[in-house]
């Protein structure tokens, strides 16, 4: 694939640069976990500055098809596959059979994630991530218990009233489900 964009049209460089990485990162040599070509050669072949190109990247990110691993560069991220059609959350499915859902304790704390977290995640295990711990049940008492972690790219600070449903605030707040 031709690395171009057209600097005379009045479609802004960043999008142009969106649209292309968008392109490129379905070809078959980016996809799973490769890298994308280095930053630096990129922006001097489209002929643009570095920022141009990271304003771009970083919308890729932030949607969660690219990943900066630093000291290594750019890697498309793997597409998570599900056969769910349409998933429910564990409030969304105790509700659906007529249970009410309570928060018995939740525990929230920022930590390096063990290596298979970190791996899963496509991150260094130096990183932080929020981890929470939820006791859920009914009225009758807890019977399951959750640990979830987040990627930093999600933005959670860990202030967020857990009182609502995980789905929800990842929804709503950080348009991520």
């Amino acid at each position: 694939m031709k690395l171009s964009i057209d600097h005379g049209s009045s479609v802004p460089l960043y999008l142009q640069v969106e649209d292309l990485l968008r392109k490129l990162i379905t070809l078959p040599e980016y996809q799973n976990g490769k890298l994308l070509p280095n930053e630096t050669e990129m922006a001097n072949k489209l002929g643009i500055s570095r920022n141009t190109l990271r304003q771009a990247t970083n919308k890729l990110v932030y949607e969660g098809l690219l990943f900066r691993k630093k000291g290594v560069g750019t890697i498309v991220t793997r597409p998570v596959d599900s056969k769910a059609k349409n998933w429910m959350s564990f409030t969304q499915e105790m509700k659906s059979k007529g249970v009410d859902v309570v928060n018995y304790d939740i525990e929230l704390s920022w930590v390096h994630p063990q290596k298979g977290v970190a791996e899963f995640l496509s991150i260094s295990e130096e990183s932080k991530v929020l981890k929470m711990e939820r006791l859920r049940g009914n009225k009758e008492g807890a019977f399951v218990y959750f640990v979830s972690f987040f990627h930093p790219r999600i933005g959670l600070t860990g202030t967020e009233d857990f009182s609502r449903p995980l789905y929800e605030i990842l929804q709503q707040d950080y348009a991520v489900v």
